[in-house]
């Protein structure tokens, strides 16, 4: 007991002396490092005060950009309605041509209908002329027949004379025949042959005059009935090549206005055309100039986001530093003494190296003076999808296809667990579907870059979480374990 007791108020005096030479002493460094950790926040209000203005100005080179792409897009549509307009004068254009091929086919067979009347109204004339040839040839027969019939009349009033000249000469005849019986009976005689023969010649005459008449009647009549005819078919022919002529003069007028229509659309489809292609070279060359300022935008957007990463990884190193500063600050004097350990660690330098062996199992170290942390990667999984990598700064996950076939991801979930607790829940839309042979980064909440490929997601948070212990894991429908990703990270001295 008093041997206790005796190394009981050795050790208390130990520890006061320590407690006393502990506080002069980490006022000390404390004086000598104040310099350098003052030094450093100002570096980190700097940073922060950088990183500020490039928010402002990649915000303000964003907003460049939608400007630029709004108006892209109304010139888009600008184009777009002038093509729906020349397709609209287009159809138009044709419509007319082909009303004009149709009035061409018209008038086409108009000028053979007309053609064909023609013919027509030649063989009607043909008709005509070989009716008054008849007509000259009844006419001379006609008249041949009055002259016969006037050289008959001549030639019975002649035939008359001779007869009553004979009778007369039989009378004499008679009278000088002194027996009254005798002149009585040649005077019977004589007057019964008078009476026969101008019976006779009474048949013949009527005979001959009814011949004639009936002759002539049938002659007159058949040329009245062909004259007639000629004449209602010459009218009927003159009216219809009238018809022809105003429907011919009425088509050439509307072709004519057609024609003229048509060289005024054309003018104003050429005219249309010529402003289209002006329109488009303008458009064209806007177009190139918002590329080219796209693409500037985009470098310098690349350059600021480079240089910020740069500023955030200083930064973080800083962080790192005031860290270990603190740390060593606070920590127990070892045997070195507290001295020779700032000096390691501020002689000290970051070291790190990674390998990947085929059964997916990574190992990265990084060590400053005394103090090392060794990560260790691994990957499984039980079907194509697998998650091959994931950033040590949270910013994404990424997921791979190894299979042969494209792979739905519906319903599928990724899930986080980072030192025990489930931090954060990523789940795929119903309808995407990653490709054969292709990755796919989901990215945090406004860290997905503009180069981004278009199969990345963003998920609803702006970071996947950091720690010592990480777990990352690709959920099924079902709830089944897919993939998983495990991180852990051991500290050492």
């Amino acid at each position: 007991v008093r041997f206790l007791e005796a190394q009981n108020r050795k050790l208390a005096d130990e520890l006061e002396k320590l407690k006393a030479k502990w506080g002069k002493e980490t006022t000390q460094i404390k004086a000598m490092y104040q310099a350098e950790l003052d030094e450093a926040r100002r570096l980190l209000d700097e940073a922060e005060k950088d990183k500020a203005r490039l928010e402002i100005k990649v915000a303000s080179l964003e907003e460049q950009l939608e400007e630029s792409r709004q108006k892209f897009g109304d010139a888009t549509k600008e184009i777009i309605e002038q093509r729906e307009r020349i397709e609209k004068q287009i159809q138009q254009l044709a419509d007319f041509e082909a009303e004009v091929g149709l009035l061409r086919r018209r008038v086409e067979i108009l000028e053979s209908d007309r053609d064909k009347d023609k013919k027509m109204i030649t063989q009607l004339q043909d008709g005509i002329n070989r009716a008054r040839i008849d007509l000259d040839n009844e006419t001379l027969l006609h008249v041949d027949a009055e002259n016969r019939r006037q050289t008959l009349e001549e030639e019975l009033e002649f035939l008359k004379q001779i007869h009553e000249q004979e009778l007369k000469e039989l009378a004499a005849l008679a009278y000088r025949d002194t027996t009254a019986e005798n002149r009585e009976f040649w005077k019977n005689e004589m007057g019964q042959c008078l009476r026969e023969i101008q019976q006779v010649y009474d048949e013949k005459v009527d005979i001959m005059r009814g011949e004639m008449e009936t002759f002539y009647n049938l002659k007159v009549q058949e040329f009245k009935t062909g004259a007639t005819r000629g004449t209602i078919e010459t009218q009927h022919a003159k009216e219809e090549v009238k018809k022809l002529r105003t429907i011919i003069t009425d088509l050439r007028d509307k072709f004519a206005e057609l024609e003229n229509r048509n060289l005024h659309l054309q003018r104003e489809l050429d005219t249309l055309r010529r402003e289209k292609e002006e329109r488009e070279r303008e458009l064209e060359d806007e177009n190139n100039q918002l590329k080219t300022e796209v693409a500037k935008l985009r470098a310098e957007m690349e350059a600021i986001l480079k240089e910020l990463q740069d500023i955030m990884d200083t930064k973080l190193g800083l962080e790192l530093e005031i860290a270990a500063y603190r740390k060593l600050l606070e920590g127990e004097e070892s045997r070195l003494g507290l001295r020779q350990i700032v000096e390691q660690i501020t002689s000290g330098h970051f070291s790190g190296g990674a390998d990947h062996s085929d059964s997916s199992l990574r190992m990265s170290q990084l060590i400053k003076g005394e103090m090392s942390a060794k990560t260790t990667y691994q990957r499984s999984a039980k079907g194509p999808i697998s998650i091959a990598e994931c950033a040590t700064d949270g910013k994404f996950i990424t997921i791979e296809n190894t299979g042969r076939k494209d792979e739905s991801l519906a319903g599928f979930k990724i899930k986080r667990n980072i030192d025990g607790l489930d931090k954060t829940e990523y789940a795929f839309d119903k309808n995407y579907v990653l490709k054969s042979g292709a990755k796919a980064k989901i990215w945090g909440q406004g860290q997905k870059p503009l180069s981004a490929s278009a199969s990345d997601l963003e998920a609803p948070f702006q970071n996947w979480g950091l720690g010592a212990n990480i777990t990352t894991k690709l959920l099924s429908q079902n709830g089944e374990d897919r993939a998983t990703h495990v991180q852990k990270t051991v500290y050492s001295s």
